[in-house]
C-alpha cells in the first residue's frame, strides 16, 4: 500500500459552504421571486461591484465586494454586500 498526497480541502468549496451558512443564519434563504424556486447556487467566488464616478468612469479600488446567489432554474441573479452578510449580530 501506497501513501499518496492527499490534498487540501479546496478553499473555494470552504468559502461557499461559510457563505451558505451565512446566508441562512440572515434569513436570506428563500423562494425565487422570479420563478418560485427554491434552489440556489452561491457563487465560488466574490465580486467586485464597481463604483462609478462623475460621467460614469469606474472609480478604481473602490466599490462593494458582493456574493451572488443564482437560481437554478430561471437563472435570476441576487447580489449581497459580504460585509453585511459576514457581520455576525
Amino acid at each position: 500500500m501506497t501513501d499518496e498526497p492527499r490534498g487540501l480541502p479546496d478553499d473555494r468549496a470552504v468559502s461557499r459552504e461559510i457563505l451558505e451558512l451565512a446566508l441562512e443564519r440572515k434569513g436570506a434563504v428563500r423562494k425565487c421571486d422570479a420563478c418560485g424556486s427554491d434552489k440556489w447556487i452561491v457563487s465560488q467566488s466574490v465580486f467586485l461591484l464597481q463604483a462609478l464616478g462623475e460621467g460614469g468612469a469606474v472609480v478604481p479600488g473602490q466599490g462593494v465586494e458582493v456574493v451572488p446567489v443564482f437560481c437554478n432554474h430561471c437563472g435570476l441573479i441576487r447580489l449581497h454586500a459580504s460585509t453585511v452578510l459576514m457581520k455576525e449580530e
